[in-house]
């Protein structure tokens, strides 16, 4: 990203490269900081499913930081990146069904009854938290896409 920002000979081709620098600056941020934030509410106390975000964490900084200071155009790096993103979307919304799930457990098992599911969406788990590695995989496809 910062290299192709710097190379960049036309003002348009400058202003994509813009945008695909904050998009990758956002996605950064997000995989430092959310795991940080899991860790400090405990989430990796419950259960190994609840290592699965911290476990994605690690290919994700480590292929978001090799895309954004170094090289976005090797093939395997292009192919890891992508395949990190598109884990994520599929951990954000597994762990979001999840914890949607989690939160319509009742004593009797879980309710699926379309008004006590609407009340529990936003039960104790919190079902657009874990959504986060969604936007964060959606973030990732769209700052790395090249239109040809």
């Amino acid at each position: 990203m910062i290299p192709a920002l710097l190379g960049a000979q036309d003002a348009t081709v400058r202003r994509i490269e813009w945008l695909r620098v904050v998009m990758m600056f956002l996605l950064l941020m997000s995989f430092a900081m959310y795991p940080i934030e899991l860790f400090i509410i405990g989430h990796w106390l419950d259960s190994f499913e609840s290592l699965i975000p911290f476990i994605l964490t690690v290919p994700g900084l480590f292929f978001t930081i090799w895309v954004f200071f170094v090289d976005r155009s090797s093939t395997w790096v292009r192919a890891g990146f992508i395949a990190t993103m598109w884990a994520s979307i599929f951990v954000g919304v597994l762990g979001g069904y999840y914890h949607w799930v989690w939160n319509m457990n009742d004593i009797d098992g879980v309710q699926w009854y379309w008004s006590y599911a609407m009340a529990e969406f936003h039960g104790f788990r919190p079902v657009l938290a874990a959504m986060a590695y969604t936007y964060m995989g959606i973030t990732g496809l769209a700052s790395i896409y090249r239109a040809r």
